[in-house]
């Protein structure tokens, strides 16, 4: 049981004494804020009420009245002898369901306007340029290639001679092929998860990995991300207390939030990591859409030579296209020999097709990033200088990936993603992206369509938020 202690938790709530109501109820009010918005993390066990009461200088009937506030809302749950443990209400966490998936139009003339998935548009000169390439060649290859897709036209090879090029030794026997990310993370899930097993994750994360460890029966565990990035101390005490089997993690152009850890930080990191024993994940599927000026692939946390419990998971969905379902594993070859040996892995697997498809594109991959990265930085300026003018959200102007992560100052993103979607606007709200369903303040945006389109989500999300005070 993790527990926030008193000095703590008062540093977290901040400046909670303004407003109205009695002081149990802006305390309460403040609590609820702080899970909502991601600060207080789920299944944390708050401070004895004497003890909070001394913290804060108040009596300690104000704070047992306010924990009771708390618990009528089945925001904390106090069992005897163990305290009180924030949670969330059934009905919030009842909201952790799939979002459509369907898209709409550019947002022209009113059309509907889907900024639920964030991925970019495929290459069209370049990808007609690799399948007519890859149809000459095909009969030779598939005739003449190894089984598991290695030769000179396998995206395995030009995998690996990515990861050498940037100090990271790679042969075929480090690497797994599969469709894509998500693939790679449910071969991993179905080698080392276990029903009831625990999975540390940032807060927020990709829902997608979310979904795929809570499918595999595992118990998402919840690390926050600061404003600037990770914390490494507390995911150290976090790691310690959870002892999870995986740990999965997002340390370059991190989705949604864009942030990227530093070097310092991954020194940190890799030094604590020794002292766990979890195979940790590093997704690396935004890794190439560094979106910096001087842009450079980001150091790696720092990797012991025979080191069995770090594995990087890419894929070419982000940077390239998403309909090539081609992603890897790379890891210790006696960690690619027990993935390749599950019946699921033949399964997972890319097809022949795509093998061919995404070595060819791969040829044009420098020309396509130097375009790409161009594109996105200019469309992710343009809507950060549109969102920047509304008083009532705030955010940091993410240094790579696909999305921009906004707080709103004033209101909860289930509300406002409902008026958007009136409006023709759809959004995915923040609690999407949380372990724990929290981060209620939140909404990613993607800035992966054109600068007039990004201009009517704008004007739409404005009028939604206009629409807030009509509401109750």
């Amino acid at each position: 049981m993790r527990r926030v202690p008193a000095s703590r938790l008062g540093r977290l709530l901040g400046d909670w004494r303004a407003g109205d109501g009695s002081l149990a109820r802006r305390l309460a009010g403040a609590v609820e804020k702080a899970v909502r918005d991601g600060r207080l993390p789920l299944g944390v066990q708050l401070p004895a009420e004497r003890l909070l009461a001394g913290e804060l200088g108040l009596a300690r009937g104000t704070v047992a009245a306010s924990y009771e506030i708390l618990r009528a809302e089945q925001l904390i749950v106090t069992r005897t002898g163990s305290g009180s443990t924030v949670t969330l209400p059934p009905r919030l966490l009842d909201r952790l369901s799939p979002w459509a998936s369907d898209r709409g139009e550019a947002g022209r003339n009113g059309a509907p306007l889907d900024l639920t998935i964030a991925e970019p548009a495929a290459p069209f000169d370049e990808l007609l340029q690799a399948v007519r390439a890859a149809a000459d060649t095909l009969s030779a290859t598939l005739l003449h290639a190894p089984a598991d897709g290695g030769g000179p036209l396998s995206p395995a090879t030009a995998v690996a001679d990515a990861y050498r090029a940037q100090g990271l030794a790679t042969d075929d026997s480090h690497l797994l092929l599969t469709s894509g990310a998500d693939a790679a993370l449910s071969l991993l899930g179905a080698a080392y998860l276990r029903p009831g097993a625990r999975v540390v994750l940032d807060s927020p994360t990709y829902p997608g990995a979310l979904a795929l460890f809570r499918a595999a029966g595992a118990r998402p565990v919840s690390q926050p991300l600061t404003p600037t990035g990770w914390d490494v101390p507390a995911l150290d005490r976090t790691l310690a207390a959870a002892r999870p089997s995986l740990t999965y993690l997002i340390t370059d152009f991190h989705n949604p939030t864009g942030l990227l850890m530093g070097e310092e930080e991954r020194a940190e990191l890799r030094r604590r990591l020794r002292h766990h024993d979890t195979l940790v994940v590093f997704d690396e599927t935004m890794r190439d859409l560094d979106l910096r000026e001087d842009a450079a692939p980001p150091p790696r946390v720092p990797v012991r030579a025979g080191d069995r419990n770090v594995v990087y998971v890419g894929s070419l969905s982000k940077s390239l296209w998403p309909g090539l379902r081609v992603g890897w594993i790379r890891a210790h070859p006696d960690v690619v020999r027990r993935l390749a040996a599950l019946p699921l892995a033949a399964a997972l697997a890319p097809s022949p097709v795509d093998r061919i498809v995404a070595a060819r594109l791969l040829e044009h991959r420098d020309a396509i990033l130097v375009r790409r990265r161009a594109q996105l930085a200019l469309q992710r300026d343009h809507l950060a200088a549109r969102l920047a003018a509304l008083p009532w959200c705030r955010f940091q102007v993410p240094q790579g990936g696909l999305s921009l992560w906004l707080e709103l100052l004033d209101a909860d993103s289930r509300r406002l993603t409902d008026l958007a979607a009136a409006r023709g606007l759809v959004l995915t709200p923040g609690f999407r992206f949380s372990p724990d369903g929290a981060l209620d303040r939140y909404l990613r945006i993607p800035f992966t369509l054109p600068p007039e389109a990004l201009d009517s989500a704008v004007d739409r999300l404005a009028a939604a938020h206009a629409g807030l005070g009509r509401t109750h």
